[in-house]
């Protein structure tokens, strides 16, 4: 994979790191500010909040500038935004920068698809889309228990200092190795005629639904696993490790399998997460099937980001960095709504199984989401324009 492709990785990394990283020190931070642990949640709330709002917002109104200063001029907003949170002892300054910082995370992924994807053959285009995701994927598993180390050890302060050094390790990356490119030019201009495209809309409901039914379950996977399956809370962090690894395995195969075919990829994809959500309903108190489940849910759950990526362009028809940060703010979406449901299901049934049920339910209401944007003449998936 071309260099240009891993510096992108790499600031998708840092940034991604700053999306969970409170998540472990939202008690130090509570206790910092004098405030409740809920009222800390806002810490990550708000950085949800900027990368669906501001995410989209932020790719349409830098359509026309070129990439390689825009990915670098977003990543440098983020590094300021992170230190204002570093630095800050206010909730709503720290809320807002926070919010800011997830803005600058949706529109970095928008651009960087778009660029990722013009550096390499047509027929590796997913590989490099999970390429950039690899980063923005191992972030979600290493961040929560980097900011746990880093908080405990020193202030939950130098966890946003380390995303900080992260972030300026990206942009001394992209600077030196990415290539000068232009605007979107056409291609992002045909990219806001195309949002009246209703197809894309419902391929954008397709990934909320498909990707917020994993998040019913992860979300509250920790009592899941103690209160099911019957672990401890110490084996917790070694079972959610096995997530992880499926998590890299599935984001890797799920690109390279999408550069045969985006559609299939898709289907089998969201089928499986389906199948290992009931499996997990049904078999949640047996640890040995659990391992499995585990690994299958994590491969699932993000190897349907690459294809699914692909797929909104190949719909749209360009490759619209509009797009793609819409795109991905349907996946945080997914993220935000699958918590919500899996939240307000166990304040009316405390029942920890049931959300393996109905996680399997909203997968499955993605996956016919997904088949209903299908032409019923068969198009070639090769017709996305490079706007880069």
């Amino acid at each position: 994979m071309p260099f240009p492709i891993v510096a992108l990785a790499l600031t998708a990394f840092a940034l991604g790191t700053a999306e969970l990283v409170p998540n472990g020190l939202l008690p130090l931070i509570s206790a910092d500010l004098a405030i409740p642990v809920s009222t800390a949640g806002w810490v990550t709330t708000s950085f949800a909040l900027g990368a669906v709002i501001g995410g989209p917002l932020v790719a349409a109104a830098t359509l026309r500038l070129p990439r390689k200063p825009l990915v670098i001029g977003l990543t440098l907003v983020f590094l300021v935004a992170n230190a204002i949170t570093a630095l800050s002892a206010s909730l709503p300054v720290i809320a807002l920068s926070r919010a800011l910082a997830g803005a600058m995370l949706g529109g970095f992924l928008g651009t960087a698809i778009t660029v990722a994807r013009g550096l390499v053959a047509p027929s590796r285009q997913a590989t490099a889309i999970a390429v950039v995701f690899t980063g923005f994927t191992v972030s979600n598993v290493i961040a929560v228990p980097i900011g746990n180390l880093a908080g405990r050890a020193v202030g939950w302060e130098a966890a946003f200092w380390v995303v900080s050094l992260l972030a300026a390790v990206g942009v001394l990356a992209m600077w030196l190795v990415l290539p000068s490119a232009p605007g979107g030019g056409e291609a992002e201009e045909r990219g806001f005629g195309v949002l009246r495209n209703g197809r894309l809309w419902t391929a954008f409901l397709a990934i909320a639904l498909g990707y917020g039914g994993l998040f019913v379950v992860y979300t509250y996977i920790a009592p899941y696993l103690t209160s099911v399956t019957g672990v401890s809370q110490g084996s917790v962090t070694w079972l959610l490790l096995l997530f992880g690894a499926g998590l890299i395995t599935g984001n890797a195969l799920g690109g390279r399998f999408a550069d045969r075919t985006v559609t299939g990829t898709v289907v089998v994809i969201l089928g499986g997460l389906v199948v290992s959500l009931l499996a997990l309903w049904a078999l949640g108190s047996w640890l040995p099937a659990v391992i499995v489940l585990l690994v299958l849910l994590g491969g699932t759950g993000f190897g349907m980001v690459p294809p699914l990526q692909s797929y909104v362009l190949q719909v749209a028809g360009v490759a619209s960095a509009l797009v793609s940060a819409l795109a991905a703010a349907a996946f945080n979406f997914g993220v935000a709504f699958g918590s919500a449901v899996g939240g307000g299901v166990l304040a009316r049934v405390s029942d920890y199984p049931v959300l393996a049920l109905v996680g399997a339910g909203m997968s499955a209401l993605g996956l016919v989401a997904f088949l209903a944007t299908r032409p019923r003449a068969r198009v070639p998936e090769e017709r996305v324009l490079e706007a880069v």
